[in-house]
């Protein structure tokens, strides 16, 4: 046998022979070829130019684009001996597998969790120097529970975070380190002059491959998640991030930072061509309060705003589904003092126009608390201008509650304030009020602000509801959680023991 298979592998050796040779005596015929193609096309140039901004920009931004490495004492074993919690999940197949926060892939942060040693959970993303006294913006998601933050720049050193301050609800986070120099840092944009098809590029860590480049283009911008709290607007873009890539910015072609990257659309756990960033807008206004006050204050109007649709647009007797239609006005709540109604359609708000709900929230929540501002409807088919004073969000979900430590989540009793404030349909359940990074809350897509209505079949009223279920549960091997978020509601089913 071994010399009949030397003996097919000489036959090709001589057929590969034969072939060079007939190649050689018709090379004439192919440089001939060759020299008729003309002179070099002007779109190759154009396209070298394209190359040479590429170029340019990764060598203005990289020197400024940084790993962030979370490290956590992890207390409870039974925290690292879940199996993969979207195995067999709705959650996590029959919507397409959830908005990754691309910290990292399921299986990897599973491996993480691990540690080098045993107790200890680490994982890495992105960040960006923006102030070169050392202030760097990444996603809070990152830093989310750390017991220690450390953060590695371009040239290899290693710096451990002195000072961390997020904001959950915009996903952003604000890490000092103390280098004793001047650092190289990256200027911030403005997002609302990026058009849908303009350039960008992503840097990040993905997969932990320090320094990567991808390119591609605005994909959408005001995109808001179904899987992700809504108080929120996305920019998209098909430029390719994956796990690791979170916290890493997204950049014009004039080397601005015009978002933060941080949370794609997949089916396969990696890039699919549908990425989301945080606008540098939101993120300037979010670290500027901060950095200053430790904190963020957000103005509210106090109304519930729905999507147009065609059915709508036909019984309000609209021209256009421009806009979106008020469905409730809270009592006493600027929008009510204001005297907006059920069913005003808000076209404007303090001079920008309003396509969608997350607009008018984003719009609403940056407004100065106790100043006036115009807000426009449309009633009876006709505008009516109206004055709204802002008004600091009443109520915010609190810091802490009950450790649930099965979960890795603090939960508190919700409370009818807190459900309207939430957006959330319903006043029984309990609400996520905190979660641990690598926890099996965080796991199975858990957010603050997310309310848990039901355990298997029996509802959550309180706390205790919520012990007494997760036991239970523990006991079939699976869990089964009816979770409500302002976006609707999701049925997540996992193993359990």
């Amino acid at each position: 046998m071994k010399v009949f298979r030397w003996t097919v592998l000489l036959f090709g050796v001589a057929a590969g022979a034969a072939g060079a040779t007939a190649f050689f005596h018709s090379r004439p015929v192919s440089v001939a070829m060759a020299q008729d193609a003309g002179p070099r096309p002007e779109s190759l140039a154009r396209a070298e130019e394209l190359s040479s901004g590429f170029r340019w920009v990764s060598k203005k931004t990289l020197p400024a684009v940084v790993s962030v490495r979370s490290v956590k004492k992890v207390e409870s074993p039974r925290m690292t001996q879940m199996d993969d919690p979207f195995e067999g999940s709705p959650f996590g197949r029959q919507f397409g597998s959830p908005l990754d926060d691309l910290f990292g892939d399921m299986r990897q942060r599973m491996r993480e969790q691990q540690g080098d040693s045993p107790g200890v959970a680490t994982g890495e993303g992105s960040g960006f120097i923006f102030d070169s006294t050392g202030l760097i913006m990444t996603n809070a998601h990152v830093v989310r529970g750390a017991d220690e933050v450390f953060v590695s720049l371009a040239d290899g050193t290693e710096y451990k975070a002195n000072d961390i301050r997020m904001d959950d609800f915009a996903d952003v986070a604000v890490v000092r380190i103390d280098a004793g120099r001047a650092l190289p840092s990256i200027p911030l944009g403005d997002d609302a002059e990026m058009e849908i098809g303009d350039w960008v590029l992503a840097f990040g860590s993905p997969f932990g491959l320090d320094r990567t480049v991808t390119q591609g283009i605005i994909s959408a911008k005001s995109r808001g998640l179904k899987n992700l709290p809504s108080r929120q607007e996305f920019i998209q873009t098909d430029a390719a991030i994956n796990p690791g890539n979170s916290g890493g910015p997204l950049v014009n072609l004039n080397g601005e930072v015009i978002g933060i990257n941080t949370a794609i659309e997949t089916r396969s756990g990696g890039y699919d061509g549908v990425g989301f960033a945080v606008p540098v807008s939101l993120a300037r206004w979010v670290s500027d309060q901060l950095l200053k006050d430790g904190k963020v204050r957000r103005a509210y109007l106090g109304v519930t705003p729905q999507e147009l649709d065609s059915s709508l647009v036909n019984a309000l007797e609209l021209q256009s589904r421009k806009g979106v239609v008020v469905a409730e006005v809270r009592k006493d709540s600027p929008a009510d003092k204001a005297g907006v109604e059920v069913e005003d359609v808000i076209i404007r708000l303090n001079g920008r126009e309003i396509e969608n709900r997350q607009q008018l929230i984003a719009t609403a929540e940056r407004l100065r608390i106790g100043e006036s501002y115009p807000i426009v409807v449309l009633r009876g088919g006709k505008e009516v201008e109206l004055r709204v004073t802002a008004a600091e969000f009443p109520v915010e979900v609190a810091e802490s509650g009950t450790k649930i430590e099965d979960l890795g989540a603090e939960v508190q009793t919700l409370t009818p304030e807190l459900a309207r404030e939430l957006e959330i349909d319903g006043e029984e359940g309990v609400v996520v009020t905190n979660v641990a990074r690598n926890s099996p809350a965080a796991q199975i897509g858990l957010r603050p602000g997310y309310v848990i209505a039901r355990v298997g079949k029996a509802d959550v009223k309180t706390v205790k509801d919520l012990e007494e279920g997760l036991k239970a549960a523990k006991d079939r091997g699976q869990l089964v959680l009816l979770i409500k978020t302002p976006n609707g509601t999701q049925l997540i089913s996992v193993p359990y023991r």
